[in-house]
């Protein structure tokens, strides 16, 4: 997901019609510019290499969403979208998990995470912490940086997690301390996406696999 201004011009975007690589490509009502839709970036025309501020945002089985928030309006989409169950990932090794840290792009491999549904690591000044909530088939990236401290988790039951610095507890689905001395805090939640492994390393051929703890 991206927000929708470049230079302080709102942009309409549709889908074009076209692939790039084999994945959508948008383009927007103002200027006619293509863009590709994994890279948030102006591919052709008059915004060529503009890119668009991603923002962090879940893909989530519906039901799972609307038992966590069950006064949403929704966007009424082709039927075709009712295909997103946990079963999409029935080929686990054709899955990562795709963020930026670090100055460069990294894939965690969605094995991992069916092995190991909480994953911590390192990426020069970021400790990070990639979940993944099999309920609602979504993972979710989160700074392990809370109030100038470095948390060390571990996995309590598919949903909660415990830091070993003040035995809080936290969710995996909101990032939110729910018991404990940080209780009603949340750790800060980044970007990032699931693709399929070829796609990602299609647009970011420099990307590497990373291994948590």
């Amino acid at each position: 997901m991206y927000v929708r201004k470049f230079d302080d011009q709102v942009l309409t975007f549709r889908v074009s019609g076209k692939l790039w690589m084999r994945s959508l490509v948008m383009s927007d009502v103002e200027t006619d510019t293509e863009w590709s839709h994994l890279l948030g970036r102006a591919m052709a025309g008059k915004l060529k290499g503009a890119k668009l501020e991603p923002i962090v945002s879940d893909m989530s089985t519906w039901a799972s969403w609307r038992e966590k928030h069950p006064r949403t309006t929704v966007l009424d989409m082709p039927p075709t979208t009712k295909n997103y169950t946990r079963e999409f990932y029935r080929n686990p090794a054709a899955f990562v998990f795709g963020f930026e840290a670090g100055g460069k792009t990294w894939a965690l491999p969605f094995e991992a995470l069916l092995t190991k549904h909480v994953q911590s690591f390192d990426i020069k000044n970021q400790s990070l912490l990639a979940a993944f909530d099999r309920n609602g088939a979504v993972v979710r990236l989160f700074s392990r940086n809370v109030d100038g401290e470095t948390l060390d988790f571990v996995a309590i039951d598919e949903i909660t997690i415990m830091d070993k610095q003040t035995r809080s507890r936290w969710r995996i689905d909101s990032g939110e301390a729910t018991e404990g001395p940080l209780k009603g805090t949340r750790m800060q939640q980044k970007v990032g996406i699931m693709s399929f492994r070829t796609a990602w390393q299609d647009f970011h051929p420099d990307s590497d696999d990373i291994a948590g703890q």
